[in-house]
């Protein structure tokens, strides 16, 4: 799962997601969030769950991808 822009939130401490995220990690889904995201947010300190990682690999991960869902 690839987090990004406001959605980079949903994966920081008091997110209303969290505990669900952390399940899926658990069960092997990758998590990853913009880290560029999180420092316009100041909120790279609070990661809860998954990785940290650039707009690059998220481009490059939503190009390979099976399917692509979208707000």
């Amino acid at each position: 799962m690839l987090f990004y822009n406001g959605g980079a939130k949903l994966t920081v401490e008091g997110s209303p997601v969290l505990d669900d995220l952390k399940g899926l990690a658990e069960q092997g889904v990758e998590i990853l969030t913009c880290g560029t995201c999180l420092d316009h947010f100041g909120i790279k300190d609070q990661l809860a769950v998954g990785e940290v990682t650039n707009m690059y690999v998220i481009v490059e991960k939503m190009e390979q991808a099976v399917r692509v869902v979208r707000p």
